[in-house]
This record gives structure tokens, sequence and C-alpha cells, in this order.
């Protein structure tokens, strides 16, 4: 089976791929340009097995090209300008989030594909203040809380009438605060500041008022793959929900790691919804995730360390040398 991944070589596009190749599928990506963050999640024997190609999303004849030079069946569609890129940038953030997932589900009214899969988000339905019952369904009335929020609001509507007026078999997922090795850019990108202690610097972390749902990539690819291989689904899209946590108890986790540890926090909360009901994605895909806040936390920090040419942390002791973990 060839399955294309666009922004494969992005941040999940790297995880979504080592999954795939780990079931012996055919993996494809295409990007526009390359990226430094698969040489950080994959092993050069991964990414000698992947067909990397150049092209842009927003182009149907490089996505067309593609998918008839590899025989392409499904397509895992990830390419995406992410907030606060989309504000900075509107008429980028249309070409990318809007006409890039029209050209995906055109190439798979005119290819036939047998599935394709994509990201939406979670701030498709904005504040707090717009949901006073929570969690929130999935047909929750939507309130995007920016232009990315919007861009991905406008998709989940583009995908319904390519479903109801072609038949093609598409699937969209609502993450919330993806992080993990390798995430840079994006709201999840804050988690980054929590992982500063590890490497002996003080973190200031933002939105310290927040509870958040903690998604941690590697079962972000795992759901992503499960769904490429479903079988066609009643719900168009899907709320998805992993470990709703504050992120005042993500600091309070790596204090007791790093004992050491310098934490403030500033003041305030994304002004997203975060809580999600899933049961609609319980009872058509089941999925339970993996990982825990601190399981992906204590990942991340590892992996940092690592990266810095430090050992991982002990599995006993916070610092390296003395105390408990807790």
């Amino acid at each position: 089976m060839s399955v294309l991944i666009t922004g494969g070589a992005g941040f999940i596009g790297a995880y979504v791929a080592r999954v795939l190749l780990g079931s012996d599928r055919r993996v494809i990506t295409l990007d526009p340009l390359p990226s430094n963050v698969i040489h950080t999640v994959l092993t050069p024997e991964e990414i000698s097995r992947i067909s990397f190609e150049r092209g842009d999303v927003s182009s149907l004849r490089d996505l067309a090209h593609v998918i008839q030079k590899h025989g392409v069946e499904r397509v895992i569609h990830l390419a995406s300008l992410l907030h606060p890129a989309c504000s900075e940038n509107p008429p980028l953030a249309i070409r990318v989030n809007i006409q890039g997932q029209t050209n995906v589900l055109e190439a798979a009214r005119l290819f036939g594909l047998k599935k394709v899969v994509w990201a939406s988000s979670a701030v498709v339905f904005g504040s707090r203040q717009f949901h006073p019952e929570r969690p929130l369904p999935d047909d929750a009335p939507h309130h995007p809380a920016n232009l990315y929020g919007a861009t991905k609001s406008f998709d989940e509507h583009l995908t319904a009438d390519y479903i109801r007026r072609w038949g093609i078999d598409a699937l969209g997922l609502r993450f919330t605060v993806v992080y993990g090795p390798g995430r840079i850019r994006g709201a999840s990108a804050f988690v980054n500041e929590l992982v500063k202690p590890a490497l002996g610097e003080a973190a200031n972390v933002p939105f310290g008022d927040d509870v958040v749902d903690w998604q941690y990539v590697e079962d972000v690819a795992h759901l992503l793959v499960r769904c490429v291989d479903s079988p066609r689904t009643v719900r168009a899209v899907f709320n998805t929900q992993f470990d709703r946590r504050s992120v005042r108890e993500a600091g309070e986790y790596v204090k007791r790691l790093i004992p050491s540890a310098r934490i403030t926090y500033q003041p305030g909360e994304f002004g997203v919804a975060w809580e999600l009901d899933d049961t609609a994605l319980q009872e058509e895909i089941g999925f339970r995730p993996a990982f825990r806040m601190e399981d992906g936390m204590r990942r991340l920090i590892d992996h940092a360390r690592t990266q810095a040419g430090l050992p991982p942390l002990n599995s006993t002791t916070g610092d390296g040398s003395k105390g408990d973990e807790g």
C-alpha cells in the first residue's frame, strides 16, 4: 500500500512515517522544502526507505504528479500553516490551509483515492466562553479563535461538501496540544519552555492558568495510521481527547524530576475550549492513548538532554545524581 503524507517531513509527519514504515507501507512525502525535523525523529535507515518529493500542496499539479508517479492509494494530509504564522501571513494561510485542502479532496475525487485522513483542530470551537456546557460534542458550534482556526473550520465544511457531492472517503481529526521531540512551532511549542530546567535553565511558562489536553505525538501518529486503515465512518470529523491536565501540574512534575528547577508562570489561558467529547471516536475508531502527560514529558526531557550532550535523567533520581522522582 502506498501512502502519501503531505507535510511528511514535518513534526507529526515524521512520526506518522515511522509508524507506516513499521507496517511495511510504501511511504511518500510531499513538502516544499527539506526539514531537519525528520532527522531528529527517524534513523538513517528509516529515512532511506521514504520517497521524498519536492512540491507544494497548494499546487494540484504537484499533488497529482506525486499520486500518479507512486500509485498513491491513501493520503494523510498534514501540510498546514500554524498559528501565529497564519495571522502573520493571511494570503499564505489561505493558499496552504484552504487551497491545499481543496487540492487533496479534488485529487481524491479525480484519482479515486481509497482514503484521506487530515488534521483539523480544537481551535475551530474557540473560547470556553462560547461553550458553557463541556465537554464539547463533535457538532458543537464553531467560533474560531484565530485565522488558523477559521481555515480549519472552512476545511471541515468543504470536506463535508465533497463527501456529500462526490462520495469520497475522508476523515478529519480535531487535535489539541500535540507535543514531543521535534515540535518547534505552533501553540504547543510552549511545552518546550518546561524542558529548560532539564538543561540547567530557568523556565518562564506562558498560559500558566490553563488546563489543556496533552497529546503526545507518538499517540497522534498511531491514531492517524489507524484512521487511514479504517473503513468508511459515519462521521466526517472527530473530536480527540487524550490527557487533560493543567500547565502547572506539568510544571510540578518537572519539579519532582528536577528539584532544582526554576519555573515561573505567566498568567492567562490560550482562549480555547480544550475539553472535547471523544465518544464518537471511541465508538467508530476505538483508540486509547499510551502516553500520560508524565510519560510524554519524560521522553521530551530525555531527548532534549541527549541533544545537548547530557545523559538522560536517571530512572530513580531527578537530576541524575540525587533525589527521588516521586
